[in-house]
């Protein structure tokens, strides 16, 4: 490899960098940079990517941490996919360097240790910061749920650097005793030890996923607007769910419509007996089929070319048919499913595609939430701020805009949790279980809320995550648990109010998106955190009722009693 190849991807990377993190560090843009890499093939948001990044002071040597089980990522609050049939562990570690070191390997296998030595409590691991302390926490707890059945496990460690050369061979045997370590705790897993050196990372970052795939069609209709209603061989559309690693093409699976809901739901089961049994029975005349929505398509000779498709119904026959060929490649099958494709004329129309089509099975409400007009309206709003509102998540990661410029729907729900509910407690232990109730949702995705309400709250948690990072009369710990506390005093403090109400925060939306006055960001901050170590300064704290309900007593006596 010449020195012209270290060059291209160093230009790559500093071209991904000015567009997406201009503000990161060299070091924390490329660990960010290669995670994105590593996990292309999963189709992660930025959210998603945020969740598994553990590096700073006392990560162990891991930069970042991934559970996925049937190639979902598993979160703390995540329902394990049943049946578990893969299980992918991905620990990574990134290197702005143009070499690999020994040492960066030694530290895998210690993070290893401690991973699976169950004797320890990831609580007594303290020499390993929060973020690390979860993920062990999270791989055991959700793991041992799935250990007794039948499945693959992969674990997968990742090291990226610039490097243009072939490891030492005392690298290579680092590797030999980690893979070594491992197969002697857990004998059935099996273990990846990678190098990314230029020459992989450079053709990962130029890899651009598919946009156009094709269906082997035996029959067809097809319309004026493009759209196409066909019978599609069942070994065929299980291709059109395979990718080139012969994974479950996740990327076409609407994002916001649902899960699978496992093999022993009933429904599945009905679809995965229809599947085996040979009988002559047509498999489409016997399930309703599926739909796919897309931005274009075209019949050419046998073929549906369709471009950006979606899969908004029909998800749980499609997770059956590419379960039931991935086990039964050798099978001869002449039975066909029927398949809508949609060409809508806008996205108003797709969104009531997809409504119309999941309401015909039983769905959790919040998993539909994200087409509501609602949202619409604050992904507008926002725009008019330079912030894009993710509803579709991955969109404008794509599109590559600024990581920090990127609002999840879960990080916005967050900080209105936070302010307007003045439930900070929530926002940094169970959001996603508060959320789903009904009432939540309804308080914290209100019609009757101005938009700009959710523009200055998103925007003052952005410029406290921001000020946190700089300071450094605490722990990295600490400031995770004080910061959506923190959030809710600098809001009473702008407005001079007990209770920030979203009337009262669309009001002083200007005052949000210009900096905010950084006394108030250190008084807030200041007062915070001395109350939470008074307290007992622990993620249980930050977790629990008690220090949410002091700060609420002390807002009420600084800026005038209300109800909480």
């Amino acid at each position: 490899m010449s020195d012209l190849d270290i060059r291209a991807l160093e230009s790559n990377f500093e071209s991904w960098k000015h567009e997406r993190a201009p503000n990161l560090k060299l070091d924390k843009a490329f660990e960010r940079f290669s995670t994105e890499q590593v996990l292309k093939d999963f189709e992660l948001s930025d959210d998603e990517i945020q969740s598994g990044l553990i590096g700073g002071g006392d990560d162990g040597g891991i930069d970042a941490i991934y559970l996925f089980i049937n190639r979902t990522l598993i979160q703390d609050e995540t329902d394990v996919p049943d049946p578990a049939t893969i299980v992918n562990l991905e620990l990574i570690q990134s290197k702005y360097a143009t070499g690999f070191d020994e040492t960066a390997i030694e530290k895998m296998h210690s993070f290893a240790q401690d991973l699976l030595d169950y004797t320890k409590t990831p609580e007594s691991l303290t020499y390993l910061n929060s973020l690390a302390r979860d993920a062990i926490q999270r791989f055991r707890s959700k793991y041992d749920e799935v250990m007794s059945s039948q499945h693959t496990f992969i674990i997968r460690f990742t090291y990226t650097t610039k490097s243009d050369s072939s490891p030492h061979p005392k690298v290579m045997q680092r590797i030999e005793n980690l893979q070594k370590f491992i197969r002697g705790r857990m004998s059935a897993a099996d273990v990846q030890v990678e190098l990314w050196s230029c020459s992989k990372l450079l053709a990962e970052a130029r890899r651009v996923p598919k946009k156009s795939l094709a269906i082997l069609i035996s029959n067809n209709f097809s319309t004026a607007d493009k759209s196409v209603v066909c019978l599609a061989p069942l070994r065929e559309f299980a291709k059109l769910l395979t990718d080139d690693n012969g994974n479950l093409r996740r990327s076409i699976l609407e994002a916001n419509v649902r899960d699978y809901a496992g093999a022993k739901n009933l429904v599945n089961a009905d679809i995965r007996e229809t599947l085996g049994k040979s009988d002559n029975a047509e498999f489409w005349w016997l399930n309703n089929g599926i739909t796919i929505v897309a931005t274009d398509c075209s019949i050419s000779g046998d073929k549906v070319v369709v471009t950006e498709p979606q899969i908004v119904n029909g998800l749980q026959t499609s997770n059956e048919i590419f379960s039931y060929f991935k086990m039964h490649s050798d099978a001869t099958d002449r039975r066909n499913v029927l398949v809508r494709v949609i060409v809508p004329p806008e996205e108003a129309v797709r969104n009531r595609i997809i409504k119309a089509t999941n309401f015909q099975t039983p769905v959790n409400p919040t998993t539909l939430h994200a087409t509501e007009p609602l949202h619409f309206d604050i992904e507008e709003r926002l725009k008019l701020y330079n912030l894009y509102y993710d509803r579709r998540p991955g969109y404008y990661r794509i599109l590559r805009k600024p990581i920090n410029q990127i609002i999840s729907i879960s990080g916005l729900a967050k900080a209105v949790m936070a302010i307007v509910l003045r439930k900070p407690d929530d926002a940094r232990g169970r959001f996603q279980t508060a959320l789903n109730k009904d009432e939540v949702y309804k308080e914290t995705f209100n019609e009757q809320y101005n938009r700009d309400a959710y523009a200055s709250a998103i925007s003052m948690d952005r410029q406290v995550v921001e000020f946190l990072g700089d300071q450094q009369d605490s722990t990295s710990d600490e400031r995770r648990d004080v910061r959506y506390y923190v959030d809710l005093w600098v809001a009473c403090s702008l407005l001079k109010a007990a209770s920030p109400t979203a009337e009262l925060l669309a009001g002083i939306v200007k005052t949000c998106l210009k900096p905010i006055n950084v006394s108030i960001l250190q008084s807030s901050y200041a007062l915070v955190l001395q109350t939470y170590r008074q307290i007992g300064g622990t993620d249980k704290v930050a977790k629990g009722p008690e220090l949410r309900l002091t700060l609420i007593s002390m807002l009420n006596k600084a800026f005038g009693a209300t109800k909480n």
